[in-house]
Parts: C-alpha cells; sequence; structure tokens
C-alpha cells in the first residue's frame, strides 16, 4: 500500500505525480501505460504502425528472377561450350535450374500461405518456379531417354 491509500502491489512502475510525461500519459505505450510488443513505437503517440509485409514473397520473388537470368546465361553460353564438357554444362544447368526451381516454389507457396499483402510476389515466384521445375524434369527425362 502506498502512502495516499492507492494499491500499488503488483504494478513494477514508481509512482509518478501527473503531467510529468510518464507512462501513465502513454508517452512510450500504450494509452493505458503499458509498453506494446515493438518497444513502444506504436501506441498512444499518434504514430501508424507500419503494415506487416510479405517478406517471403519478395524473397521467391527474387530467386523466380535469380531462375531467369540463369537461364538467359545457359541458353547464351551453351553454344561457346567445347563438345566434350557440354554434357557436363548441360548437367551442371539442370543441376542448378532444379535447386532454384524448387526454392522458388516452396518460398511462393509459403508467402501465398501468409494472408500478408502483397502476395503477387509470392504468386510470381511459384509459377516461375514451377513452370521452370517441369522443364527441367522433363529435359532431364527426355536426357535419359536418348542414352
Amino acid at each position: 500500500m502506498s502512502i495516499g491509500g492507492e494499491d500499488t502491489r503488483g504494478t513494477n512502475r514508481p509512482e509518478q505525480p501527473e503531467g510529468t510525461g510518464g507512462p501513465a500519459e502513454g508517452r512510450r505505450g500504450t494509452p493505458s501505460g503499458g509498453t506494446t510488443a515493438d518497444g513502444g513505437r506504436s501506441g498512444g503517440t499518434g504514430e501508424r504502425a507500419r503494415p506487416a509485409r510479405n517478406t517471403v514473397g519478395w524473397v521467391a520473388l527474387f530467386v523466380a528472377v535469380l531462375l531467369t537470368a540463369w537461364q538467359v546465361v545457359v541458353a547464351l553460353t551453351i553454344q561457346g561450350v567445347a563438345d566434350a564438357s557440354q554434357e557436363v554444362y548441360s548437367a551442371v544447368s539442370l543441376f542448378v535450374t532444379l535447386i532454384l526451381a524448387v526454392g522458388a516454389v516452396v518460398l511462393g507457396l509459403v508467402g501465398m500461405s501468409q494472408r500478408r499483402p502483397p502476395r503477387w510476389p509470392a504468386l510470381v515466384g511459384l509459377a516461375v518456379g514451377a513452370a521452370a521445375f517441369l522443364v527441367t524434369v522433363a529435359s532431364w527425362v527426355g536426357g535419359l531417354m536418348n542414352t
């Protein structure tokens, strides 16, 4: 019990007189004086909380762009490779494409399952990754049939 008769047990805040800008006035926290999950930056002061962003979706889009760039590089450079090492070059290209495609598909699925906007980057990553995966598997199976 405090001197004024108020029960302050259970609160870990020292008493502050009114007008001093303490937590009771909502300076660093919620209007009731508590702090928010982000350290008190978004409550009671008139600041607006930033909306949550779909970071996984943007990473899926980045992987899809990286996959596309890899395919362009392979298409432009495969003609310059000697015939003896062209099979190795093709195998490495298929493997890297497969890894990037599976990564884009997984990241796209995770990004789509999150309910945060924007969802279009995850959808693009999923579509590009799925298309590259199907083409890579078909190319691999076709290469097995030729041998």
